[in-house]
């Protein structure tokens, strides 16, 4: 199945770190997109699907069955415990969720019983998180950053992977 492109209006590919923001990233090319900081919007209030042409007709899965969707909290924009986490929001966090039964590249979903695909799978999507951590690194935040991996239950989910330090 075909997907919709990105929305342009709603969205850009410069990574951003002043402000908190939802993205998604597209794991056919390997480009993350962010919603734009835009007067009038809440740019953690804007749903994936919208950043997706056409996202406001249909928001269904289907219309984003490529793109992992993630979030970027700049230090004090969130709560909270997440699964029964604690995470330090007075640093940025960037949290991407992940599905271990779907796969991204061929759209299919990976039955419970092939464990092996499984984990080839939620590799795959951690090294997209590995890419994407580092592009934030990349933008240079003037504070410390983590970055987690959440799935559909808590034991899908990894926390604090990895952290970055403002030198």
């Amino acid at each position: 199945m075909q997907t919709r492109p990105v929305n342009p209006k709603y969205c850009t590919q410069r990574i951003r770190v002043d402000y908190p923001h939802v993205g998604i990233f597209d794991t056919k090319t390997g480009i993350p997109w962010l919603v734009k900081r835009r007067v009038g919007q809440n740019a953690m209030r804007v749903s994936h699907a919208r950043m997706l042409i056409g996202g406001t007709q249909d928001t269904s899965t289907t219309a984003k069955d490529q793109y992992l969707c993630y979030w970027f909290h700049t230090p004090g924009s969130g709560h909270g415990k997440l699964f029964g986490q604690n995470l330090k929001w007075d640093e940025g966090q960037l949290i991407l969720r992940i599905d271990p039964h779907w796969n991204y590249q061929t759209m299919e979903l990976i039955a419970s019983t092939d464990t092996a695909r499984m984990q080839r799978n939620i590799r795959q999507q951690h090294r997209w998180g590995e890419k994407l951590f580092q592009a934030y690194v990349a933008a240079k935040p003037k504070f410390a950053m983590s970055w987690h991996l959440v799935g559909p239950r808590a034991e899908d989910s990894m926390f604090d992977i990895e952290r970055y330090e403002p030198r």
